[in-house]
């Protein structure tokens, strides 16, 4: 079972917490970085949190 994240939705102004997201792993000039996707309760738009460094 995944772990819960934190996001924030911007149009709500509100964040909230699932554990229903999906991460990928972006190019950068600088590196690979890690991002997870999640889908707002409250609006139902997507959103997005860095996770870091992809390895």
């Amino acid at each position: 079972m995944p772990e819960k994240l934190k996001f924030f939705d911007l149009k709500a102004k509100q964040y909230f917490e699932t554990d229903k997201y999906e991460v990928v792993v972006k190019e950068t000039k600088r590196g690979k970085i890690k991002i997870a996707f999640a889908v707002s309760p409250y609006t139902g738009k997507k959103f997005a949190r860095i996770l870091g460094p992809a390895k």
